[in-house]
C-alpha cells in the first residue's frame, strides 16, 4: 500500500469530522440552516436522518486507519476512489457552509458520486462481502456513501428547478417532490444495473426516502406528498427485489 495514498486518506477522514464543526466557531452557516432558512421544502429529509453521515465518516476513518497501519490489497484498490470522493465531500461541505450556492453544490456532488460508485464497483469486482470484517467494513462504507450521495443529488435537483422558475421553497410542492423522486429512481436503477449488487446502497437510499416521507408528514403537514413519496420509494425497492441487477462487464 503506497503511503502517498494512505496518509491523505487519513487526513481526509479527519477533515470530514472537523469541517461540519466550523459553524460552531462562527465560520460559515450549517447546511441544515441554509436548506430550511427560507422555508421547508418537501424534498428535504428530517434533520435527524442526516445522522447517517456520522456512520459513513466513522467507517471511512476506520478504513483509513487500516489503510495506513495494516494495508491489504483491499485497501490498495479502494483507497484511490475513496480518497477523491472523501476530498470532494470536504470541499462540498465547505462550499455549502460558506457560500450555499445550489448550482455549485450540485456540480460538486458529481465527482463524489462518480468515485463513490467506482469504489463500490471495484468492491463488487473483488467479490463483495466474503464474510470477513474488512470486507464488511468496505461494503458498509462504499454502499452507504454511494446510496446517500444518490439521495443528496436527488434532493438537490428541486432547488435547481425552483431557481430556474423563480419559485420559493414552498411553491408548487408537487413539482419539487417529483423533481427529487424521478432522479432518485433513475440513480437507483443505474447503481443496480451498472455498479453493484450491494444492499447497503439501498439501506442509505431507504433511509433518505423515509426522511422525506416523515418531513412531509410531520413537519410540513403535506400528507398527500408523504404518501406519494412512500409509494414511490416502495415501488423503487420492489423493482430492486424483483429484478436481478446485472452490473456491467460481469
Amino acid at each position: 500500500m503506497q503511503r502517498s495514498y494512505a496518509l491523505p486518506l487519513l487526513i481526509t477522514a479527519i477533515l470530514q469530522w472537523t469541517a461540519p464543526l466550523l459553524p460552531l466557531f462562527g465560520l460559515g452557516e450549517t447546511v441544515g440552516r441554509r436548506a430550511t432558512g427560507e422555508g421547508i421544502p418537501p424534498e428535504i429529509p428530517l434533520g435527524i436522518f442526516f445522522s447517517i453521515w456520522s456512520v459513513i465518516f466513522l467507517a471511512y476513518l476506520v478504513f483509513a486507519l487500516l489503510a495506513v497501519f495494516k494495508p491489504t490489497y483491499l485497501e490498495q484498490r479502494l483507497t484511490p476512489p475513496l480518497l477523491i470522493a472523501g476530498a470532494g465531500n470536504v470541499v462540498w461541505m465547505l462550499s455549502a457552509q460558506f457560500f450555499g450556492n445550489d448550482w455549485v453544490n450540485f456540480l460538486l456532488l458529481m465527482p463524489i458520486l462518480v468515485f463513490a460508485w467506482e469504489s463500490a464497483f471495484r468492491l463488487h469486482r473483488m467479490g463483495g462481502w466474503d464474510g470477513t470484517g474488512r470486507r464488511f467494513l468496505a461494503a458498509l462504507l462504499t454502499g452507504l456513501l454511494s446510496g446517500w450521495i444518490a439521495v443528496a443529488i436527488s434532493i438537490s435537483v428541486p432547488g435547481l428547478v425552483r431557481d430556474l422558475r423563480g419559485l420559493q421553497e414552498t411553491d408548487q410542492v408537487w413539482i419539487s417532490l417529483w423533481a427529487a423522486l424521478v432522479p432518485a429512481a433513475i440513480l437507483a436503477w443505474a447503481f443496480a444495473r451498472y455498479v453493484s449488487r450491494g444492499w447497503w446502497f439501498y439501506v442509505a437510499f431507504s433511509w433518505g426516502l423515509t426522511g422525506v416521507v416523515l418531513n412531509n408528514w410531520l413537519r410540513t403537514g403535506t400528507h398527500l406528498l408523504a404518501i406519494a413519496a412512500a409509494i414511490a420509494g416502495l415501488y423503487i425497492l420492489w423493482r430492486r427485489l424483483r429484478t436481478e441487477p446485472r452490473p456491467a462487464f460481469q
